[in-house]
């Protein structure tokens, strides 16, 4: 094109010549940059995070139970996202054990919660903020007592062992150029033990067909009945039989006492401050009190003499944020004055109350055993164990609090 346009007269045959160089310049120019283009494009898709996990992830709290027992009642397979759903899990190891169907632990989440939030503090630009996301397991216990005393509960698989340092290990001062003085750690391990935890449902057949709701209906309460009853075996586990050892079983000896008297700021303050020192605590704030709800009662209803300050609020005041429920404890068996009482438990730290858990959850539909009364039954089995480590330093249980003067 050049050597054409330093011509002093240009001929038709390169005017005709030039014209053909142009386009096919540009026709070359236009592929070279669809071939960026492309190259961007697959470049920028290998960059990107494998979603395979979180899509999954959406499937699974998608889940159907409605649809499940529908299928199940009705003698039909499973389709759909259903059936990919626990295919799925099976390819995972997640085989049944019990001739049912293995489901996700998403399949009992209750609400979806966003991976990001718009931050609208003044003095951002509203941008999109990052916050994390807890998982199915940490979904699923976040309001129960277990999970709100410390419990960590977490997937494990086959028999995993959890170390725990006993001791060794120590700082030292030393001079320039002197070396220090080594300690041999001593460690011991504890392999959890699978405990089948079995919850069972009966529901009519006509729920089944007419109720709109049923879907909700189903993960609510069947989260709830599996809540409370892990809840009970934290705290109340009596390590006997199929049952896992609790924190009440767990506690013996030196880590326990009576109280033998009201439950009083006092009384629990001793304790946390014992606990803080023997774990080390540099602050109260990580010292949890568990305890059953008429013991809060108490202490909201003992008045500091010319005060409207409870010792309820006292423990507060001191950055304690005890916790009551019912599966902590159970309201003791009035005597003759109408006093009862009930155990108070104590835990330090965050990571040392372990519940190790397999797989998803079993679910068996079961339309047969009652159909004489037109219901299904409905149970459920979830594979987990409790472990409680340091339990000399960060766990202390009084027992014999009186609830009455």
């Amino acid at each position: 094109m050049a050597a054409i346009q330093k011509t002093e007269t240009l001929s038709d045959e390169g005017r005709t010549e030039l014209r053909s160089l142009a386009d096919a310049y540009e026709g070359a120019e236009v592929e070279l940059r669809a071939a960026l283009l492309v190259e961007g494009a697959e470049r920028d898709k290998i960059k990107a995070p494998d979603q395979a996990g979180s899509d999954f992830a959406r499937e699974c709290r998608s889940f159907s139970l409605s649809g499940l027992v529908g299928a199940m009642t009705e003698g039909k397979p499973l389709s759909g996202r259903e059936a990919e759903v626990v295919a799925e899990l099976e390819t995972r190891g997640q085989t049944p054990q019990r001739g049912g169907v293995v489901i996700p632990w998403e399949a009992f989440g209750l609400e979806t919660r966003a991976d990001s939030v718009t931050d609208t503090a003044p003095g951002t630009s509203g941008e999109l903020a990052s916050r994390p996301v807890m998982n199915a397991l940490e979904r699923f216990f976040e309001t129960s007592a277990a999970q709100r005393f410390g419990v960590r509960a977490l997937q494990v698989q086959g028999t995993p062992s959890f170390p725990e340092i006993t001791g060794g290990g120590g700082l030292s001062w030393v001079a320039e150029g002197d070396g220090a003085d080594s300690a041999a750690i001593t460690t011991v391990a504890t392999s959890p033990t699978i405990h089948t935890a079995t919850a069972r449902y009966v529901m009519t057949r006509q729920a089944t067909r007419q109720n709109p709701a049923l879907e909700s209906i189903l993960r609510r309460d069947l989260s709830e009945i599996m809540r409370q009853g892990i809840d009970l075996a934290v705290f109340r586990g009596t390590g006997t039989g199929e049952e896992p050892a609790g924190l009440g079983a767990v506690l013996t000896g030196g880590r326990t006492a009576a109280l033998t008297g009201k439950a009083s700021f006092s009384a629990f303050l001793q304790r946390a401050v014992e606990l803080q020192e023997t774990a080390k605590l540099s602050d109260a704030s990580g010292i949890r009190i568990a305890g059953a709800p008429i013991v809060a009662q108490t202490l909201a209803d003992s008045l500091i003499a010319g005060t409207a300050v409870s010792e309820l609020d006292r423990l507060k005041a001191f950055g304690l944020a005890p916790l009551w429920s019912s599966q902590v404890s159970a309201r003791g068996v009035r005597d003759g004055t109408g006093k009862g009482t009930s155990t108070v438990f104590f835990s330090a730290g965050d990571g040392h109350a372990l519940m190790p858990t397999w797989g998803g959850v079993e679910i068996i539909i079961d339309p047969y055993s009652e159909s004489k009364s037109g219901k299904v039954a409905i149970t459920t089995f979830a594979f987990l164990d409790l472990l409680f480590q340091r339990t000399a330093t960060h766990f202390f249980k009084l027992t014999a609090v009186q609830d009455r003067a």
